[in-house]
């Protein structure tokens, strides 16, 4: 371990070592503007393990839940039977927020992962959007992630709120300790650290599922996000330290390229849009590939092609990315919608001029739905821009042009499909009166 890394570090790594976990002797911690890189203290060849953790030492709703049990107590109004009701990812912020909050002499071995919790960012370092100045937020102000900010607060507040009552009930002092900025520091740690539970399988992956759950793997965490690097992860039986022999399964990062000294040990993340990165995250990449925008399509256009797609959810909520990367889904949609209102119109019997007007239609829904969004996004720079920290006004900046790049390209997709949908009755010689040359005519 380097002698200069501070003591908040140095005792991590004694504990993870103390635990069975194995990180590599030339990963080194530097003191950032956000927190701590890993950087190499030494060359690192490529195929290196970095970290290596059991399984035991993950936070996950399990280990948080036994943990609770164990400090309320096992009285009647203990709180005790009240933790059923929470969901896995409060189980986990609440045991986060019981380590700031019960004595360490009291809990040395329910609430075990201080010295972890202890060299994590302290709230005035995070930078996701609930961390943003009140004119850094209005500065997202008419972007989808402006409103899924509100929305995430708002569900936060509302699990803080049911959590601190369950505390509360274990011990009033807790409850009236549990306050909203520990609930939202221990949630910004789970939004921007956490992977899914996938991770803690045979075949380990970073997939989300129906039934996966959000998992903090201490060492394994502090590694950046650098997009498409070349890593694995690895699960293996038998212990990585000769200090705390074991059999149980352990998770492993393994960093395929080599790292000169003094270069950043980086992880993979799996790829994510600018959105993403920003609402759990706290940073953003420029001209990120993986940038998407959400188009919520409700009614007749979600159920219609619900079944054959995959790109959208219950709610009508379809993902466009760049070079309009899902965007013939979304016109399907638009035009089984279009159609099916159509259909209850009278057609006089044309079902080809009906098909075309069809998409004539359609093709005007997903252009004025893509220039509304379009026309909602805010300018950049903003005009409180020297109000704005220089981390946060990047953001914005690295947002706004993924979303003004994929909305230009989605109207000019829509244009195209117009386009074809006039050229196809032109070849079949039909008189198509668009509703702008009616008025006209009127």
């Amino acid at each position: 371990m380097a002698a200069n890394e501070p003591e908040n570090v140095v005792a991590f790594k004694t504990w993870l070592v103390q635990h069975g976990a194995h990180i590599h002797p030339d990963a080194r911690f530097e003191l950032a503007v956000h927190g701590f890189n890993v950087v190499a203290g030494n060359d690192v060849p490529p195929d290196a393990t970095i970290v290596a953790i059991p399984f035991s030492l993950a936070i996950t709703p399990e280990l948080s839940k036994a943990a609770l049990r164990v400090i309320f107590g096992g009285g009647e109004s203990s709180g005790v039977d009240e933790l059923g009701e929470l969901s896995e990812r409060e189980l986990v912020c609440t045991y986060l927020c019981m380590h700031w909050i019960v004595d360490p002499s009291q809990s040395t071995t329910s609430l075990r992962h201080r010295a972890y919790i202890d060299t994590l960012p302290s709230p005035e370092r995070l930078r996701t959007p609930l961390h943003f100045s009140a004119v850094e937020l209005a500065a997202f102000r008419g972007s989808n992630l402006y409103g899924a900010t509100g929305d995430r607060l708002h569900e936060w507040q509302a699990e803080w709120t049911q959590c601190r009552a369950i505390v509360a009930i274990a011990n009033p002092f807790w409850g009236k300790a549990f306050t909203w900025d520990k609930y939202l520091t221990a949630s910004t740690y789970l939004s921007s650290r956490a992977f899914p539970s996938t991770v803690l399988s045979e075949s380990p992956s970073l997939v989300t599922t129906s039934s996966s759950y959000p998992v903090l793997l201490p060492g394994i965490d502090a590694l950046n996000h650098a997009r498409a690097h070349p890593v694995s992860w690895v699960v293996s039986s038998g212990s990585h330290s000769s200090e705390s022999p074991s059999k149980e399964p352990y998770i492993s990062l393994v960093i395929h390229t080599a790292t000169p000294q003094g270069g950043e040990l980086l992880n993979n993340y799996g790829p994510k849009p600018n959105s993403e990165l920003i609402l759990g995250y706290g940073f953003s990449l420029p001209n990120n590939p993986d940038d998407t925008i959400v188009l919520k399509i409700g009614g007749l256009a979600a159920a219609s092609a619900s079944a054959s797609s995959s790109q959208t959810s219950s709610d009508g909520r379809w993902e466009v990315g760049r070079g309009a990367r899902g965007a013939e889904p979304v016109w399907e949609a638009v035009l089984a919608a279009v159609s099916a209102q159509g259909d209850e119109e009278e057609d006089g019997g044309d079902e080809e001029r009906a098909s075309i007007m069809n998409q004539l239609r359609a093709a005007g829904v997903l252009d004025d739905m893509a220039r509304s969004l379009h026309g909602r996004l805010p300018l950049f720079p903003p005009g409180d821009a020297d109000s704005m920290r220089p981390d946060v006004l990047q953001m914005l900046m690295h947002y706004l042009e993924g979303q003004n790049d994929i909305l230009v390209v989605l109207i000019a997709f829509a244009q195209e499909k117009e386009a074809r949908a006039l050229q196809l009755a032109h070849e079949r010689g039909l008189d198509i009166i668009e509703e702008g040359e009616e008025e006209e005519e009127e």
